[in-house]
This record gives C-alpha cells, structure tokens and sequence, in this order.
C-alpha cells in the first residue's frame, strides 16, 4: 500500500526450516557503533543494552555454493530482540537489512518483516559463491542515512544465532557447528539510579528486611556502589550485598508512623528513597507485595533455560533483587504442545519448595493458559499447594474453573488475546488483572463489573525477560498495544505493574485467603500504601445499605498524588487534585437502588497509577447517576489553550521520528505538554490524534534512540472506551 510516498508492504514471515543435514561453513557476529569503522567480527559478541549500531552477520561456506542457491539466518533464541520488527525496504528507517557478498556486491534478500522475527532473512545467490567467500547480512545498515538497530534493552545469557544453506530445489537449510554465533547483553557499565524496596507495614522494634537495586539507564540490575542507608527513627542494624549485586539491608522502626529509608551514593551523586513503610504499635494486618505473571523458561516462546530464565532465577530475583513477599510465575502452556508442561513444571516445583519460608518468601506454582479470545482468552493459573499436578493445556475454560475451584485460583488478562467476560466463575476466579507491561485496561475490569461479576483488581508485569518485581522500564521489545496500526509496535513496560494484598500474615494459607477475599489493590509498580473501605467494609467486601454510606480512603503516595478519582459503577462520583504525598478523604453518597461498587483510581506526579479492589453495596436507595460523567469521561482540554511544559524542544525529534518511521498523515495536531520525571526516566508528554481518534505519545528523550509509547485517549486507563459502548458477544 503507497502511504506519504513511502512503500508499507505486507508484513511476512519466512519459511526457515532448519535440516538434519550438515553444509560445512562458518559463521561471525560483530555490531558495528561506528557505521565507518567496524570491528572484527567473531563466534561471540558482548553487546551494552540500547546500542544504537548495525548488526554484521559474516557466513563463509567451506564449499563453493551454485547459482540458485540460498543462506538463510536464523535466531534459535526466540527472545533475543534484534529489532521487533526488521525490514528491506526503507533505507532510511529502521532495522533496514541489507545483504552483500564479499566483493561487495548487493545481494537479494528476503527479510523477516512481521513482529517477533526468528528467521532473520534469506539471502538469494543468483550467481554462486565460492568456496571461503562471504555472504554479509546487515541488521540496521546506517549507510544510507537509516538509524540502525538498537540493542536490546534488557540483558541475556548467551543467545544464539545460526546460518544455513538450502541448495536449488531444497526447502531446509543445512548448518553446521561452525555456522553458529552467540549474543551477550549485559548492563552499562554506569549506574544511572536505584531502587529501596522496603516492607509496606512493620512493627515498632521488630526486624525487616530492605532490598536496594542499582540500576542502568536502561533499568538492568547491576553491582551497586558504596552506599549509605539510614532514615529517620529506624536503626540500621546490617547492610551487606549478595550474589546478584543487590543490598541487604536489616532495619527496626523505633516508632510508629510513615516511615522511610533513604539511599546515598556519594561517589555517583545518586539517592534514592524506599516506599512508604507505615509502622505500628502491634501487629495488624499486613500489605504484601507480588505478582502471577513473570515468564520463565517454557520450552516453546521462551525456549532456551539459562541463568535468566530458569524458574529457580526468577524464583530468587523476586526474592532477592527485588523483595517480592509473593511469586507464582506465568510460563506459558500451549494446547498444540500438550506435553510442554513436562519440560518445566518440576524444575519450578522443586525451586519453589526450596526458597518456600513461611514469614519471609511464598512461591506460588503457576503458569498462563491460552486460547481464542471467545473460549476464554488469556488466563493465569495459580495453585494453592506445591504438590499439584501439572496443567493440562488442553483444557477448556470451564474444565480450568472446574479444576482450580478448592485448588488455587485463576486470574483473566489482556495478553496477545484478550481474557473476554464471555466466562467467569466466582469460586475460581476471584482477581481480574487490569495493568500489566502492555499497559493500562481499567476497561476490562470494567467489563466484568459491568456483568455483575464480582473481581478484585490486581497489577502483573506480563515480563519475559526474567525479573519478577522490577519497576517499570521502556522497553526495546515493542509490546505496547498499537500493534498492527503502526509499522513499528510502541513499547510496553518490561516489568513494572504488582498486585498488594492484605493478609493476616504471610503464610500460603493466609494469602490465599485474602486472595478470595477480594482484599487487592493494584499498581503499575509504586508501592504506595492505599487504604479504602464503605462503611468500614474493606477493599473486596460486599455489604447492604438503607441509607447513605460513609467512604473512607487514605493513600500515602510514593511521589506527590496528582490525582484521585471515586468511582460508583461506570460513572465517576468525585475527583481531587490533592498535589500532596499523603492524601485521605470521607465522604457520603447515597447509593443507586440495586447493586453497584466502588473502587479508586490514584495517579501520581510521576506517571505511575494505583486502583483499589471494589467494595459492592446492594441498596434499595434512591441515589442517582444522572449528571456524572462516565468513569473514562474524555478531559475537556483544548489543544491550542494546552501550555508547553517543557515537551515543546523534543516535538521536532518526534516528528522526524513519525515522518520517517511512520505515515505521518495517520497523525495529526500533535501538541506538546509537560515533562514527567518517572521512576523509569523522564519522558515527553505529546496530544493529538491518531486516525482521527485522541492520542496521548510519551517520549523517552533519555536514550541513544528515543523510544516511543502511545497510550489511546488522552488518559492513561487503557483503551478509550465511553459510556453506552456494550461489550460484544461471545460467539
């Protein structure tokens, strides 16, 4: 299709099949910074994370090649991200890939152009090669002006790349041993900022344990510096750093109250501050911290095991890196590969028993189950016991609420397809995740109180790349939900969003109790403390009214609360702008007659969102709705009355990037806003439309290569959806 004069294609994958077969030749790897002066390349290559350069794939055949004959590149690790999305036909954009032959002549190629790559490109030899010539496949070619290929942003083990040849008439490629390539990504070497994750409730004089993680621009973990931690009323008492380059802290509050800690790295010029601690006189009830939905090792998307995907790795980054209290991981089951569980589901079994410590560390079992959006969509299992029984992937839905019921606990989500309300089952299915690391989508969870169904909300990252609990990153991977709109997916958060809980204590038994209870809240990754309740009924509980009820809500932010929004059913019943770190209000509403809920939505300054679970309230009042707006209500912001501050002096940099990356003409009156200092860098805050409808583009400025997020209306709650739009039927 012609769009602003430049070609879009159809996007393809590639039929590269790999034989049994040996073809003897060799293959090396370089990524070359400098588009001038490339380095030699090699058998392995150690790659900084965010790189802007060319990928230079070398394949040297031992034996001359025929006329007609092909080489085929091919990633044998799914997740090595060598860019979302690769293309052979705009030299002046990204991930253009180009193929040469030694003497320098263009070659043919065809290039792996949809989303998630693993067959590189083929490469066409209309003329033969000679024994010990070269066949050169450039990833991100610069010299026609494009910008390259960025290096993934999150670190790997060794992943692998090998090259085949197919000779004419043969539909697989042969390889050899010699004709394979191995990719490290590890941290910049310079730490950018840290993280303190400290416990969310403590008791005046006990012990806890605090976890500081050093982090590059790009959000990896690292070795932390020289540090000091102290904070007002709590006596450090031990700081020490473990094996994963973490720090350990043991603290005690000597009083009660709001508390925190504070990091200094004098030699960095860097601080940082924990969350809130709010810390008692006597035990209470306790908000732990966790999530279901961490990627590891599954035989098939994630299928190479290594020291970042292992379930035992993921099981001790949360634990140790960054101070989960809870973890069930969310490897996926498939139904056309019945047997996949088997390749994993012991191994975490056997971690999770290992690192299981009542008090300290609970690892659930778990895994997300799939199928078509009408006959359930994406769901998350989670078992109660560590003795259970592997998942069957061909199960149904309903054979999955059948089975869970007693058993643990299932949880819908927007993934690569989307968890419908066309099924639920109260028993089994008590939390609805409604933030993950595709983004923000209150309208699910709307979609399922709208049916009447009766869910906590709960956050979880939806990560692949091994690090259960970190705070939101951008990431290079592209999993933002403007998938097929745009020729380059946005990104998404590789990490980031968590579930709270309130328990009795931090046992298996406990937590699963208050799963059920309904007793969650959710975030995109601020552990801020949130409290709400209707007539001193908390988050998740049910009650009957004959009158009007008393609304109560306390949040202590992790930055300033910019906003809170009161919802009642699909309107929004009251809004403050508190501009404060500590926010707490009562109100009373008189009920709609029926049942309807409550729940709140907190943004803060700094970008990141909390909701609270609901509390459902069955009324034979006479409240009304009548003069509410709906709880997505679109803001009444005009675009030439919006002030610039501060976006204004990257706007040209966005254009460029959307006039040369993009069809420009899909974009229209975009119009700089603000700046907002996120916890995962600054970025840019860009209005406007988008195929007509409103768009909101965040800019992150801070890397090599800006990175792009969108985020449809002018909000950040997820898809844009108004009041009267039903949901669709099930098929």
């Amino acid at each position: 299709m012609e769009r602003s004069g430049k070609k879009f294609p159809d996007y393809h994958r590639l039929d590269t099949d790999l034989s049994e077969e040996v073809f003897p030749g060799t293959l090396a790897l370089a990524f070359d910074v400098d588009p001038a002066h490339g380095d030699p390349a090699a058998s392995h290559a150690e790659l900084e994370p965010g790189r802007r350069g060319t990928y230079r794939l070398e394949y040297t055949p031992a034996d001359g090649l025929p006329a007609g004959a092909r080489v085929a590149f091919v990633k044998l690790t799914n997740t090595l991200n060598m860019g979302w999305r690769l293309q052979d036909y705009l030299p002046t954009g990204l991930n253009y890939v180009t193929a040469e032959d030694g003497s320098g002549n263009s070659l043919p190629l065809e290039a792996w152009t949809e989303y998630k790559p693993r067959g590189l490109a083929i490469v066409s030899l209309p003329h033969g090669l000679m024994a010990n010539d070269s066949v050169t496949l450039r990833i991100g070619d610069r010299r026609q002006g494009g910008p390259g290929a960025v290096v993934q942003g999150a670190t790997m083990d060794n992943a692998r790349i090998v090259a085949g040849v197919a000779l004419p008439g043969e539909n697989e490629f042969r390889t050899a041993p010699e004709a394979l390539v191995t990719v490290a990504v590890h941290p910049v070497p310079c730490i950018h900022r840290y993280s303190v994750f400290a416990p969310s409730t403590a008791v005046v004089g006990d012990r806890f344990r605090v976890v500081a993680m050093a982090l590059d621009i790009n959000g990896n973990s690292l070795p932390a510096g020289d540090v000091r931690i102290s904070g007002r009323d709590i006596e450090v008492e031990h700081v020490a750093g473990t094996d994963l380059g973490s720090i350990h802290v043991v603290a005690r509050p000597m009083s009660a109250g709001v508390l925190s800690l504070e990091l200094t790295d004098s030699q960095n010029g860097l601080s940082a501050r924990s969350n809130p601690i709010q810390v008692g006189a006597a035990a209470h009830r306790n908000i732990y911290w966790g999530e279901f939905h961490s990627h590891a090792y599954d035989g098939l998307e994630i299928n190479e095991l290594n020291r970042t995907t292992s379930p035992e790795s993921l099981y001790r980054y949360g634990r140790d890196v960054t101070r989960l209290d809870f973890l069930a991981l969310g490897s996926h089951i498939f139904r056309h590969d019945p047997s996949g569980p088997g390749k994993w589901w012991e191994m975490a079994r056997a971690a999770a028993s290992a690192l299981h410590e009542d008090g300290s560390y609970i690892p659930f079992l778990g895994c997300e189950w799939r199928d078509a959006e009408a006959r359930g969509g994406d769901r998350n299992l989670v078992y109660r016991d560590l003795d259970a029984a592997p998942p069957d992937p061909t199960w149904t839905v309903e054979e999955i609420f059948s089975n869970m019921r007693g058993t643990g606990l299932v949880t819908p989500h927007v993934g690569g397809t989307v968890a419908m309300p066309h099924h639920h089952d109260s028993a089994a299915e008590p939390l609805c995740e409604m933030t993950s690391g595709h983004g923000n989508f209150e309208w699910f969870a709307q979609a399922y109180l709208a049916k009447g169904w009766k869910l906590g909300l709960i956050g979880g990252s939806d990560g692949h790349v091994g690090t259960p609990g970190h705070p939101r990153r951008p990431s290079t991977q592209g999993s933002g939900r403007f998938w097929h709109q745009l020729r380059f997916r946005d990104v998404g958060w590789s990490g980031g969003p968590l579930m709270a809980v309130a328990a009795d204590s931090l046992t298996r038994e406990s937590l699963c109790e208050a799963f059920h209870a309904r007793r969650t809240y959710a975030s995109t990754g601020a552990r801020a403390l949130l409290e709400f309740g209707v007539d001193g009924h908390a988050m998740g509980a049910s009650l009957a009214a004959h009158g009007p009820v008393t609304i109560t809500l306390r949040i202590v932010g992790t930055a300033p609360v910019q906003r809170v929004d009161l919802i009642r059913g699909d309107r929004r019943l009251k809004r403050w702008e508190p501009g404060t770190t500590v926010f707490q209000a009562e109100l009373d509403d008189l009920p709609t007659c029926g049942e309807t809920y409550y729940y709140i939505r907190v943004e803060q300054e700094d970008g990141e969102m909390l909701w609270s679970s609901p509390v459902w309230v069955k009324s034979d009042c006479a409240g009304s709705d009548e003069g509410l707006p709906a709880w997505n209500q679109p803001e009444a912001i005009d675009l030439l009355d919006l002030p610039d501050l501060g976006a204004g002096e990257h706007l040209g940099d966005l254009l460029r990037y959307l006039r040369t990356e993009e069809d420009e003409q899909d974009f229209d009156r975009i119009t700089p806003w603000k700046i907002v200092l996120s916890p995962m860098g600054p970025y840019a805050v860009f209005l406007g439309y988008f195929r007509g409808s409103r768009i909101r583009i965040h800019w992150f400025y801070d890397f090599e290569l800006p990175r792009i997020r969108l985020e449809a209306g002018w909000v950040q709650y997820g898809r844009e959806r108004v009041q009267g739009v039903q949901w669709p039927a099930a098929e």
